[in-house]
């Protein structure tokens, strides 16, 4: 019952909010704006966006390796895409780690609190590499771009990665949060899940690896943004980019719609109204990243159907 609840609730927010989006801002004006696209910068930008997916996917498979959890590429890869498909039809993220968590454990025949571990790690390491590209974009831009709350939302992320890290590496900062969980066996769960996580203090080099490598990722997909406003007439320093886009991906991550749609499209509208781009482009902007995002997860579909699911049945 609280699962029905929960996802009518998120179904309907993402829906409310695209009604309330596509109300402010006529479709005639979106689709004149795409329509009038130069599809070079468009197809750019999808590449850039499959190839830091690749890069996304090269991260966790550093972490599988990390903890001696072997997988073929192609298989983990697949996946992967598959986590990206899911990612679109539940909530944020969520769905799509727990569908590559069960899968990979199934596949490896290792308990799901392991590859969970790598996981949370892959999750933790993006957002610490989004905080660190937003904090040098800030110090850098700051006379290009001064806004009280953009910094004031940057030390928030910046508090919440800090926590989940201390969860993770700290023995004593997990125990304070370990004593609040009052179901035993999710108690227990969690505390294999802070072993593993922990256990990577010995493999201080696959951190670093996946903090850079989160760090690219998130320059790279401010650069998607880029391309694609330059797709849609637009020519603003990517500096903007590199501040505005990390605080888009934050909200677009948290678990109160599908897919993120509607947080990630409203935070668009919201963040790039600041710098004077009309609501009709900033909102294209949105829709043609999740048009990116699609087809990497309609490749995943694929992938389930064709792959996945004929060797489970």
């Amino acid at each position: 019952m609280k699962k029905t609840v929960s996802l009518f609730l998120r179904i309907s927010i993402t829906v409310g909010l695209l009604i309330f989006l596509f109300f402010r801002t006529p479709i005639a004006k979106i689709a004149s704006v795409v329509l009038q696209a130069d599809l070079r910068w468009l197809i750019g930008a999808f590449l850039l966006f499959f190839f830091l997916n690749v890069l996304v996917f090269l991260r966790w498979f550093l972490l599988l390796r990390g903890r001696g959890i072997h997988v073929f590429p192609p298989r983990l890869f697949l996946s992967y895409l598959v986590s990206l498909f899911f990612n679109l039809i539940f909530p944020s993220t969520i769905g799509g780690d727990a569908v590559r968590t069960l899968d990979i454990s199934q596949h490896t025949q290792r308990h799901s609190s392991g590859i969970l571990a790598t996981v949370v790690l892959d999750r933790v390491s993006g957002f610490l590499g989004l905080v660190t590209v937003l904090i040098f974009s800030l110090l850098f831009g700051y006379n290009v771009f001064n806004d009280a709350s953009i910094f004031l939302a940057t030390g928030i992320l910046l508090f919440v990665v800090l926590v989940f890290c201390g969860m993770m590496f700290s023995g004593r900062f997990f125990g304070l949060f370990a004593s609040c969980i009052p179901f035993a066996g999710v108690r227990e769960y969690f505390e294999k899940i802070h072993a593993e996580t922990k256990a990577y203090k010995g493999h201080r080099a696959v951190l670093w690896l996946s903090w850079v490598i989160s760090c690219v990722t998130h320059v790279g997909l401010a650069f998607t943004y880029y391309l694609t406003a330059r797709a849609f007439g637009l020519d603003y320093s990517p500096v903007y980019f590199l501040i505005f886009v990390p605080m888009i991906t934050a909200f677009s991550s948290l678990p109160v719609s599908i897919g993120g749609l509607g947080i990630r499209d409203t935070a668009s509208v919201f963040v790039f109204a600041k710098i004077g781009i009309a609501a009709e482009k900033a909102l294209a902007m949105s829709l043609a990243n999740f048009g990116y995002m699609f087809l990497l997860g309609l490749l995943g579909a694929i992938g389930y159907v064709f792959i996945l699911y004929r060797r489970r049945v």
